[in-house]
């Protein structure tokens, strides 16, 4: 027989949503999120999957031998689907009056991956690392986690089947076995892949396995500890969550060592709990216990809210506005949970009326974005296309693993015939890199990009930080690869926001001097201004708040979002110096400040183009602007 309801379990929930809800609400003091690890209540929640299911399938094939596939999925489906359904369509009605077009598109593109359970593949191989600020604009990130979940309810019920049918009594160790080969591929991979190590189920999948583990041993005697054990054992878990929740954050490797932490709290509490243990009084409390009874829908609502809150520029750090969001995440997950889970969970509706009823949906639902499309697009002007067009941030596939430093060079038409051009650079190098390499293979040159994020062409202070280290270890590969031929072309930019020491300016000296003198010709990209300001997102409020009336607005120059020119000039002075010490008649430069300034301002637009997607990183067209410069000095060296 299936155990008792335990009332914890739905308290685990309800903290473990909380914690999510938290830490997109980024809760400040001292400018510090204090639910910083808020993000790993979602890993509570795949322990409670994975303990949820395996105890459903032990339960339901091995004691009432009622178990099918069929029975199995189709409770899945009522489970997750209705409620899904149900916020992408009226998150996407949302979408369609506040959404940029590009904007649009892309979150189409979303809402379509997470209605079939992918949305975790789509994320990772369209460069969304999570974590990153930028991502709390995107309404459908968080649907990455159920889709994972729907993933690993695919596969596995058939291998614990199969264990039960040709092997139980080895149940327990093919477990540990899938959980250790789990584990180790997250250790191993973390570091160089972290992306597809966080989104997908090879690396995530013991965190079910734990669950799954607890769950196959639930009669054994191994829970039968004193009470007093249990109650220690318990409030370890509990502490741990917590612990997990105040004090780690999204720069951490994750799934890593430190995931281990919560995943183990929470295995703590499903092992120790009983009636009269103190933290299965605090869990099964009705605050907790009821908000783990709508944490699904609760989840599925509280991004998207707070998403739409961020992109129509409400004050995000008004603590009044963040519980008003909250109170209406759960005012719309109650709302959902009563009148769309739990009805669709209800026998009475037949599931053949609710493939039919979800069929139609999704279909009509597409129909019409299709048609909303180009309705969407005439509501803004022609300066509003590209907004947020992230052309440093997704970068382009081929440029991806470069750009993430899953590798340090990506190497395109290489042909011992052809000359080599390299381009090596930070992010604000990587805007430029895809427009460079388009016209560099029309001419049959080698492209070589050696563009990292966060990574400029000088050897830093090791002792300053890690990173340093890191990115010295780039830079010597860079000039090895360098060196390995003559007569190619180089294309370096440093950034000016970063000081130079003087040994770093004597080390990048020798080392341009030493590139120059075996035959390389080198190209000088002087400092790009930073406009400061995030240029899309400023335009993006003038037009929202300016009755669309844009063009009117940025006729007049003095509404361009720019900095002072003086400014600027006397910001990067440094590198403009440094710079200009070096000569040799294998040295070539250009000036960006040329292209974006005049002498008052430099511009982060004008009234028909916008020249940066942020505050540093260049557009298209400002990629176009720079690479025209460039392509004048490549076209004379090899006239």
């Amino acid at each position: 027989m299936i155990k008792k309801y335990r009332e914890e379990i739905d308290g685990l929930r309800g903290l473990a949503v909380l914690g999510v809800i938290f830490y997109h609400a980024e809760i400040l003091i001292d400018n510090k999120n204090i639910f910083s690890g808020g993000f790993l209540g979602v890993d509570i929640f795949l322990v409670v999957s994975g303990f949820l299911i395996t105890r459903i399938i032990n339960n339901e094939y091995i004691n009432e031998k009622t178990f099918t596939f069929q029975n199995f999925y189709e409770r899945r489906i009522r489970r997750l689907i209705p409620a899904l359904l149900i916020v992408i369509i009226f998150s996407t009605i949302f979408a369609y009056f506040i959404l940029l077009p590009n904007q649009f598109i892309y979150f189409l593109k979303s809402a379509f991956s997470s209605i079939f359970f992918f949305s975790n593949l789509f994320f990772h191989y369209t460069g969304e690392s999570y974590g990153q600020s930028i991502l709390t604009t995107i309404p459908l990130l968080h649907t990455w986690s159920l889709s994972l979940e729907e993933q690993f309810y695919i596969f596995y019920p058939a291998f614990l089947i199969l264990i039960f049918k040709y092997g139980k009594n080895k149940i327990n160790i093919s477990l540990i076995i899938l959980l250790l080969i789990s584990i180790i591929f997250a250790l191993s991979i973390n570091k160089s892949h972290g992306s597809f190590n966080f989104y997908m189920l090879p690396s995530r999948g013991w965190e079910f396995i734990v669950g799954g583990l607890l769950a196959i041993n639930e009669d054994k005697k191994i829970y039968n500890f004193n009470n007093n054990v249990k109650n220690f054992l318990s409030f370890l878990g509990f502490i741990l969550i917590l612990y997990s929740f105040l004090f780690f954050d999204n720069a951490s490797e994750h799934p890593g060592y430190k995931t281990i932490l919560p995943v183990f709290g929470t295995a703590l509490i499903l092992f120790s709990s009983h009636s009269k243990n103190y933290i299965n009084i605090i869990l099964s409390n009705k605050i907790l216990k009821n908000l783990g009874l709508i944490s699904y829908s609760l989840y599925l609502w509280h991004h998207p809210i707070f998403s739409f809150s961020k992109i129509i520029g409400l004050n995000e750090q008004n603590i009044l506005i963040k519980i008003l969001l909250f109170l209406v995440s759960i005012f719309l997950a109650y709302i959902s949970f009563k009148y769309v889970e739990s009805v669709f969970r209800k026998k009475y509706l037949s599931f053949n009326r609710i493939l039919i009823f979800f069929s139609t949906s999704i279909v009509s639902f597409f129909l019409l974005t299709y048609f909303l499309i180009p309705s969407q697009i005439k509501n803004f002007p022609n300066i509003t296309k590209d907004l947020y067009e992230k052309t440093w941030f997704t970068t382009k596939q081929h440029f991806k693993p470069c750009f993430q430093r899953k590798k340090y060079f990506c190497e395109f038409n290489v042909n011992s015939q052809n000359q080599n051009v390299y381009l090596v650079g930070d992010s604000m190098m990587a805007s430029i890199q895809e427009e460079l390499k388009t016209n560099l293979l029309k001419k049959k040159l080698n492209f070589i990009s050696m563009t990292n994020a966060g990574c400029d062409f000088i050897k830093r202070d090791e002792t300053i930080s890690k990173t340093n280290i890191f990115n010295n270890k780039i830079n010597e590969l860079r000039k090895n690869k360098i060196l390995e031929t003559t007569k190619g072309i180089i294309i370096i930019h440093l950034n000016y926001k970063k000081k130079l020491s003087d040994s770093e300016k004597k080390i990048f000296f020798n080392e341009i001097n030493n590139f120059l003198e075996i035959g390389h010709k080198i190209i000088f990209i002087y400092p790009i201004p930073h406009i400061e300001q995030n240029v899309s997102e400023k335009i993006y409020k003038i037009f929202k708040t300016s009755n669309n009336h844009l063009k009117n607005y940025l006729s007049d120059s003095e509404n361009y979002v720019s900095i002072d020119y003086l400014q600027f000039k006397k910001d990067s002075n440094h590198i403009f110096k440094f710079l200009s010490s070096i000569s040799h008649k294998n040295l070539y430069s250009i000036y960006p400040h040329n292209i974006f300034c005049n002498k008052e301002k430099c511009f982060g637009h004008n009234k028909n183009d916008i020249f940066y997607v942020d505050g540093s990183h260049l557009s298209k067209i400002g990629s176009k602007l720079v690479n025209k410069e460039l392509l004048k000095i490549i076209n004379n060296i090899y006239k």
